[in-house]
């Protein structure tokens, strides 16, 4: 009696740790409203941070926007395992800006300095749990990949080139463990 043997070619296994925090702000004075956006990401490899403010003036049509993007292996971002607080320490991120007038229908792209962003989370309400699974066959390549999170609604407050954004319109923290196995025979 013969027995066939498949030999395992390959076998790749990625685990993912990480921790996400944002925030919204809307202000409105007069006819001008600013939409402020602010995005963390922490994971092993480092943090990735976004921030994005943009303005528009109702009664002109004139908006602009001031966005940048920063990744840093600096321990700039920490988290409560139990989503009660996060925070970002002090962080200086380029930017670039766009401008656009309705009356005269242009836009314009130019770079912008630098914003100076801080900013701290609260958790308020429960903590909600996910988890998420997933198998793929074809032929002998199979892929498994699963995530466990736990998210949070939070409130938050910042500050921009030491502007006060006050209290966020709304924010929300999130701790996440993936991984990631590839096998093929």
């Amino acid at each position: 009696m013969a027995m066939g043997v498949q030999a395992l070619e390959s076998k790749t296994i990625e685990r993912n740790n990480g921790a996400h925090a944002s925030a919204d702000w809307v202000e409105t004075n007069d006819d001008v409203a600013t939409y402020t956006y602010l995005s963390v990401t922490e994971t092993d490899y480092g943090t990735d941070i976004y921030v994005s403010i943009w303005t528009y003036d109702e009664t002109t049509g004139y908006s602009s926007e001031k966005y940048g993007y920063m990744f840093t292996e600096d321990n700039v971002f920490s988290i409560d395992k139990k989503l009660n607080s996060a925070s970002l320490s002090e962080v200086e991120i380029d930017v670039s800006e766009w401008y656009y007038d309705e009356t005269e229908e242009y836009y314009t792209f130019e770079e912008a300095g630098t914003l100076t962003v801080s900013a701290d989370w609260t958790g308020i309400g429960d903590v909600s749990k996910g988890s998420y699974r997933s198998s793929s066959r074809d032929g002998d390549y199979v892929f498994r990949s699963a995530e466990n999170s736990l998210s949070r609604e939070a409130i938050a407050t910042g500050l921009i080139n030491g502007n006060d954004l006050g209290p966020s319109s709304y924010s929300w923290m999130n701790i996440f463990k993936s991984a990631y196995m590839s096998m093929e025979k």
